[in-house]
């Protein structure tokens, strides 16, 4: 049996106080999901379906490994009941999914795949100094936590841009 606390306030929805840098972070990563559309538009459109292989297939390993990590985001930002957080992830999981679609289709989307990377890649980048700084600080999660999920994201769009260019 739970009981419930009669001091304790429920959460409700709220807008935080972002800073100038968590702006700068969601401004560059909405590009990347931007180009995460465009290539499921682009890709789906009188292009032929089919199954990856070699590189490609190895890119959209990272790729869905990466978007597992965004969908129990959802259910983080649901439990914060942040406003803007919610709806970014949102639009997060969606351009992941739009660019992970992409590349079951030919011709590969290589050139909004490196847009992709490239910006979620300078997204994280910019939230790792967020971090770093102190800006970036969420409640019973220890900055080492965030330090090292935020840098597993950049090493996955850093190796998805290496394969992309050389593999």
């Amino acid at each position: 049996m739970t009981s419930l606390s009669v001091n304790a306030a429920p959460k409700v929805w709220h807008f935080a106080s972002w800073k100038t840098s968590a702006w700068l972070e969601t401004i560059v990563k909405s590009i990347a999901l931007l180009a995460g559309f465009l290539a499921f538009i682009y890709a789906s459109v009188n292009h032929k379906l089919v199954l990856p292989s070699g590189s490609v297939l190895i890119i959209g390993i990272i790729l869905f490994i990466l978007s597992l990590g965004l969908i129990a985001a959802v259910f983080d930002r649901l439990q914060r009941r942040e406003i803007t957080s919610m709806i970014f992830v949102i639009f997060n999981n969606l351009g992941h999914s739009g660019m992970l679609a992409a590349l079951f289709f030919i011709p590969f989307p290589g050139t909004y795949l490196l847009v992709f990377s490239g910006a979620m890649l300078t997204g994280d980048l910019i939230k790792l100094i967020e971090i770093y700084k102190g800006d970036l600080q969420l409640p019973d999660i220890p900055s080492s936590v965030l330090y090292g999920l935020t840098s597993l994201y950049t090493l996955g769009y850093a190796a998805i841009l290496l394969i992309t260019n050389f593999g």
